[in-house]
């Protein structure tokens, strides 16, 4: 079974961020750090790597997500990434734009970790906090129309895409493994909710090309 391998980079703007409590008070020197759950819910866009124009490649994205924060540096989550992609190419010599947009699904499992209490130390009262995940997951590519013009293209002038995104040109649906890396900062507005940034990364390959 031959694999493509692809790129695909998003940026996600998070919307909110609720959690539990997280500490309590220890006598008067400093604070318990108290394991608990959390729930974000994410909205904003994402670029996927291709030939064509920039702004051809931007679309909207949502993603929900639970997590665990195991002790006050590590936690873990359980998110799924939905809406929209775009891919498309330029012929050999720049012109005859081929782009088209599909949908999707990707669930990921993802370790977190508290930069800002790695480097500075635990503290409950911080408003401003960065972090980091790295995970990996599915991609699963919903039956695209608009691909069957692609690869119907592809096919009769034998044209190999340069960032090897053949297998999103079948109309057919496809599964991807991907892998996924990114940076957070968050806003505590108090201590159940957050503001925040998210830059997520992906990287994919075909399970079933």
């Amino acid at each position: 079974m031959k694999m493509k391998k692809a790129i695909l980079s998003c940026l996600m703007l998070m919307g909110v961020l609720s959690a539990f409590a997280q500490e309590e008070p220890k006598g008067t020197t400093g604070y318990v750090f108290e394991p608990h759950w959390y729930l974000q819910l994410q909205g904003g866009a994402q670029y996927t790597t291709g030939e064509a124009d920039f702004g051809d490649m931007i679309s909207p994205t949502i993603q929900g997500a639970i997590g665990y924060q195991f002790s006050q540096n590590v936690g873990a989550r359980l998110a799924v990434n939905a809406w929209q992609s775009r891919t498309g190419w330029r012929d050999d010599a720049g012109f005859n734009p081929h782009n088209f947009k599909f949908s999707y699904v990707a669930p990921a499992i993802d370790l977190t970790f508290d930069l800002s209490n790695i480097i500075a130390g635990f503290n409950p009262n911080r408003k401003l906090s960065f972090g980091a995940f790295l995970g990996i997951g599915l991609n699963y590519r919903m039956q695209c129309d608009d691909a069957k013009h692609a690869k119907s293209y592809m096919d009769t002038y034998s044209y190999k895409d340069e960032f090897g995104w053949t297998p999103m040109y079948d109309d057919d649906a496809c599964l991807f493994f991907k892998g996924q890396a990114g940076l957070t900062a968050d806003y505590h507005i108090n201590d159940a909710i957050s503001l925040g940034i998210e830059g997520n990364f992906n990287m994919l390959r075909s399970l079933d090309r």
